[in-house]
């Protein structure tokens, strides 16, 4: 494996495999938190009439959560072991019905087109270049009948200017990449995605946007 590769890699290093870290992510601020579902809604209402939603990766099940109380058919996958765990738990003490199973999203052991939608939350910003991302949208795009609901960390927030300073001044790295929505937008292309929307919380202003890519044809 070449230095580029192994570095592209590292991002599973952010996998919840214990169950302190998985249950340490549950605890995130609420408002937060609320703002973060809210950005999702808000997507979701570009993705059509899709009935059944993959969630990769699912974490602890926020969004998993979230996706069946607003009626989808849910499946939540996440390659770390306690994640899962954590996750089954949450849907369950949730009320709610969603199947979580263990899985690599480089490798999705689903069939092509297996679902209407899938949706992929606060991962794509911890892959720092393109080899990785191909193999996570190109897997995306097989299991998605029609819409891909991804979120990224926009370049030209403030967060990401004073980030990309504070390395420039040798500082240590953040290990939360910015992308540009244009790169995205090729990779995508490259899979027969075209983008339909691009949401932030507040253009210009937060880090997190959320877009929607929808099948051509």
């Amino acid at each position: 494996m070449t230095a580029d590769i192994e570095n592209a890699r590292n991002y599973r290093g952010r996998i919840k495999n214990s169950l302190s870290a998985a249950e340490s992510y549950t605890r995130r601020k609420q408002r937060k938190h609320d703002a973060e579902m809210a950005l999702i809604r808000r997507a979701l209402k570009y993705a059509g009439n899709a009935g059944t939603i993959l969630d990769a990766p699912c974490g602890t099940g926020r969004a998993t959560i979230l996706l069946a109380r607003l009626g989808y058919e849910v499946t939540g996958v996440d390659l770390g072991d306690a994640a899962v765990t954590v996750a089954r738990r949450k849907v369950s003490e949730a009320g709610v019905s969603a199947n979580i199973e263990r899985a690599d999203i480089e490798a999705l052991p689903y069939a092509e087109n297996a679902f209407d939608a899938t949706l992929c939350f606060r991962l794509y910003h911890h892959f720092p270049d393109d080899w990785v991302r191909k193999r996570v949208i190109r897997a995306l795009c097989r299991v998605s009948g029609s819409y891909v609901v991804i979120s990224y960390f926009s370049p030209f927030s403030p967060t990401s200017i004073r980030r990309k300073l504070r390395a420039k001044l040798g500082n240590k790295p953040s290990r939360q990449v910015a992308t540009s929505l244009t790169s995205m937008r090729k990779l995508f292309d490259e899979q027969g995605f075209h983008l339909v929307k691009n949401i932030a919380q507040r253009r210009f202003l937060n880090t997190l946007h959320v877009a929607v890519f929808k099948a051509d044809g």
